[in-house]
Formats: structure tokens, C-alpha cells, sequence
């Protein structure tokens, strides 16, 4: 069998989820050059000569924590505020080409990173900011993708696949970037995850389709499996219930459980580095390796909570599952990060394993929180993306600014330990809030009753695999049943 053979006969959803998980792998390998570059930039190296003299080299920048912290929260600024408007430019423009567009943008903007560099802090500042906002429509765009490409029973898996790339690119950066930085120079940093962006852009744009209808290649009955099992029916015919959005508590569950779990990550994403290499004492390159080996893990339990949730979700309610999962991840932050609290800098070996426990602990929680927006909102996962996302994306710049104000003498570990307090403190309140009002089920403002039973009743079967057939069969029966009860109870006036 020829390698184009094996292609055509692997599920397109699949190579879509593949070609997904690559692209967050170079979003993300965009979005954290900077975290463990920076400490090359600002850290003097020493060279010691044959005759056993020790010669500093003065660093390249001499900014003050303040400003680094300016510097490493400038992408999130304007991450954060477009996410809303992403969210409703997919639905418009669709998720194909932001997401594309999205990276491609970003990986040219980053090989610009050294120029603007030399220049001085505000033009790299202003750099970062443009990054930002071409990265704000990854997320919201593909989650419409997924209200398309997704079938029920493999939701979970798909978006948790694509999730992990983004850690497995922070790994990938994180722990050869001391050494790039080391051995070559940091500019190599991003001149080398430019490179990989704008190749991926077009390996997207080329392999990729909006949706299974305008594929080239799928097969009739991939096709007719994923229309007839979408949790919800693709439509533009609806408007964006805004309010009722607005003021529903599962939605403000998601965006407390994604504000939360953010806040732990860029702890570790934009400050692990630094405590590393400044308040344990490790070198630029061994503080790269250390501060990557935590993505690692985390990487592979976001996918593995994926897979495990889809299980899980076959015998018990999508709710439970989800707080399920949720409540474990959350519980070993806490206990990982008071672990970190509590020990001394001379314990440096029992600190990466707090910090390792605490950081890949946030990946059962995005495969929770991250997919829940297709649970509830279906066709408006998007929107919902968009404002979780803006909301929850708020610790990207606030976490690096706090740490700059806090941590004046970034050698001291008791002033990183205020940090881990202040995040011990988030992830117990927002695992109260998801756990009490978090929801797994299609939520009554995002049903469309003009067509909501059209997937289930007027898809014509002559174009459909008759094992795929979407004529009454027991699945469709079930679902339409479920969905008329939840209606019919809607709809009852108060007695």
C-alpha cells in the first residue's frame, strides 16, 4: 500500500485533528519564545579562560523586572480583547481561513522579534502586541470548526488532540531554547519557530477543508457519520443570543475554570524560566531544559483525559464527567503548588517535582473547561470560545506585571512564594464555582427551532451509507427524544 493509499483511507476528521494539533504546536511555540529567550537577553554569561580567569560578559538588555514584565504580558493585551470579535468573525468568515491566517500572521510578525529588539523595549513591546492579536482567532476559530467536523462520540478526542499541540510546542521551546540560546544565539529562537509557522500555513491551507461538504477527497460515508452525528445542525439562518449567553451561569463556569487554569499556566510559562535560573540558581541552558520537561506530561494528559472523558461519558452524564475531571486536576495544582510554597530553594529537586505535579496537572482541566463549550453552546462554541478566551486569557498580562511589582529581587524565593499563594487561592475558588454551576448539556438558548430536528428527520438517505443512514434509527430516535423533553420542560409555564 502507497503512502497516498493510507492517506486516502485515513478519516479526513482525523487528518484535520492532525494538521489542528500541529498548528497549536507552532502557535505556541510563537507564543513562548519569548518566556525563556528573554532570559539570555537580560543575564550576563561567564567565559572562563585557560589560565582559569573569569571573564563576564555584560548582557545584551538591561531591563528592569517591571519592564520584562511589561514585555512578556504585551502579547496578551490584545489576545485577550480580540477573542470576542473572533469568536463572531468565524461564524462569519469561517474557521478554515482565520485559523490559518491566524499562525501564518503571527509567524511572520515573529522573525521581526530581534530587529525590534535592538530597537528598543517599547518597539518590541508593540511587536508582541501585533502577535497577539493575529493569535487571538486560534482558538474561537477552530472551535467552529469542530461544531462542523466533530461527530458526538469523538468531540473530546478531536479538540484535546489539537489542545495538546500547544503544550507540546511549549515543551519543544522551552527546552531547547537554553540551548539554542546557549550553543547558537537567541535570536535563533525565533527565527527558527517563524520558519516552522509559515511552513505549516501552508501545509494547512493546502490539506484542509471548512467542512466536510466542501472536501475534495472525503468519502460518502465520513460525510454522511459526521452530518448525521453533530450534536446540532449547521446553520447561519440564527442570530448570536447575546444576552442569554451573557448571564448564564455554566458559561461563567467555563470562563472561571479557563480563567483559572490560564493562571497557572502562565505562571509557569512566562516566570518558571526566571525562578529557575534566578532563584534556584540554575544556568540559562539547564533552567531551558527544566522549565520544558513540564509540558511534556501535560501534553499527553490533555489528550489522555480527552480520550478517557469520551469513555467516561458513555456510562455517566457529561456534567459529571466533566467536574469529575475538573475537581482532580484543580486538586493537584493546589497541592503541587503548597508543596512548591512551602520548601526552601536548597530543596531544588522536590521544587521540580512541585512545579512538574502542578503544570501538567492544568491538562486534564482543558480537556474539562475546553471542550464544555461544545456541550452547551453546539453551534455557538465559537462565541463561546471567544469570550471564555478573552476573559480567561486576562492572567496572560496580569500574571507578568503582578510578578514584576511582587518580585522586585527575583533571587529571594520568598517573594515568588506570594505568587503560588495567589494561585493556590484562584484554583480553590474557581473549582467551587465550576463544580457548582458547570453543565454538560446543550443549554435551551443554543437550539435553533427552525431546523433542530433537521439532521435527525429530512437528511436524505439515498446519500448515506445505510449502516450511517440518518433515518430513525435507535441513536437518532434517542437524541430527538431527549430533545423534545428538554423542549416540552422549557416551555411549560409556571404553575
Amino acid at each position: 500500500m502507497t503512502t497516498w493509499d493510507m492517506h486516502k483511507n485515513i478519516p479526513k476528521r482525523y487528518i484535520l485533528g492532525f494538521l489542528a494539533f500541529l498548528g497549536f504546536f507552532n502557535a505556541f511555540m510563537l507564543r513562548s519564545n519569548l518566556s525563556i529567550a528573554i532570559v539570555s537577553m537580560v543575564t550576563p554569561t561567564f567565559h572562563i579562560t585557560p589560565s582559569n580567569i573569569t571573564i563576564i560578559q555584560p548582557t545584551g538588555y538591561s531591563w528592569s523586572t517591571k519592564t520584562q514584565g511589561y514585555i512578556l504580558s504585551s502579547f496578551f493585551y490584545s489576545y485577550a480583547a480580540i477573542q470576542i470579535p473572533a469568536g463572531f468573525l468565524a461564524t462569519v468568515l469561517g474557521g478554515r481561513l482565520l485559523f490559518g491566517t491566524s499562525i501564518g500572521l503571527c509567524a511572520l510578525l515573529t522573525l521581526l522579534t530581534p530587529l525590534c529588539a535592538h530597537i528598543g523595549p517599547t518597539a518590541l513591546i508593540i511587536l508582541r502586541i501585533l502577535e497577539g492579536f493575529a493569535s487571538g482567532f486560534i482558538y474561537p476559530s477552530l472551535h467552529f470548526i469542530w461544531s462542523k467536523w466533530a461527530p458526538k462520540d469523538d468531540k473530546s478526542k478531536l479538540a484535546t488532540i489539537a489542545f495538546s499541540g500547544s503544550y507540546f510546542g511549549t515543551f519543544v521551546t522551552i527546552f531547547l531554547g537554553g540551548f539554542i540560546a546557549v550553543h547558537w544565539s537567541w535570536q535563533w529562537i525565533f527565527y527558527l519557530s517563524g520558519l516552522s509557522g509559515l511552513l505549516w500555513t501552508l501545509c494547512w491551507f493546502y490539506f484542509s477543508a471548512e467542512s466536510p461538504s466542501t472536501h475534495l477527497t472525503i468519502s460518502e460515508e465520513e460525510a454522511a457519520y459526521i452530518e448525521a452525528n453533530l450534536v446540532h445542525p449547521v446553520s447561519r439562518n440564527y442570530s448570536i443570543p447575546w444576552k442569554d449567553i451573557l448571564t448564564s451561569l455554566p458559561v461563567w463556569a467555563i470562563i472561571a475554570a479557563n480563567f483559572g487554569t490560564n493562571w497557572c499556566i502562565y505562571v509557569m510559562l512566562t516566570e518558571l524560566p526566571i525562578f529557575l535560573s534566578r532563584a534556584l540558581g540554575y544556568q540559562v541552558d539547564q533552567a531551558g531544559v527544566l522549565a520544558g520537561i513540564p509540558w511534556l506530561p501535560l501534553a499527553v494528559l490533555v489528550s489522555a483525559a480527552g480520550i478517557i472523558s469520551d469513555r467516561l461519558t458513555q456510562q455517566h452524564s457529561t456534567g459529571y464527567v466533566r467536574k469529575l475531571i475538573m475537581s482532580i486536576s484543580f486538586i493537584f495544582i493546589s497541592l503541587a503548588l503548597l508543596m512548591v510554597t512551602l520548601l526552601d530553594a536548597h530543596h531544588r529537586a522536590l521544587i521540580i517535582i512541585g512545579v512538574i505535579i502542578a503544570t501538567s496537572s492544568c491538562g486534564p482541566a482543558w480537556a474539562s473547561f475546553g471542550v464544555n463549550h461544545l456541550d452547551i453552546g453546539a453551534y455557538y462554541a465559537g462565541i463561546l470560545m471567544g469570550v471564555s478566551n478573552c476573559l480567561g486569557s486576562i492572567p496572560g498580562f496580569l500574571v507578568p506585571i503582578l510578578t514584576g511589582y511582587i518580585v522586585e529581587n527575583t533571587h529571594i524565593k520568598r517573594e515568588w512564594n506570594i505568587i503560588f499563594i495567589i494561585s493556590i487561592v484562584i484554583c480553590v475558588f474557581v473549582l467551587m464555582f465550576y463544580t457548582s454551576f458547570a453543565s454538560g448539556e446543550l443549554q435551551p438558548w443554543a437550539r435553533v427551532h427552525s431546523d433542530e430536528y433537521q439532521h435527525v428527520l429530512s437528511t436524505p438517505i439515498a446519500s448515506r451509507d445505510p449502516s450511517q443512514a440518518a433515518g430513525l434509527n435507535d441513536n437518532n430516535i434517542d437524541d430527538l427524544t431527549d430533545r423534545l423533553k428538554a423542549e416540552i420542560q422549557t416551555e411549560q409555564p409556571a404553575e
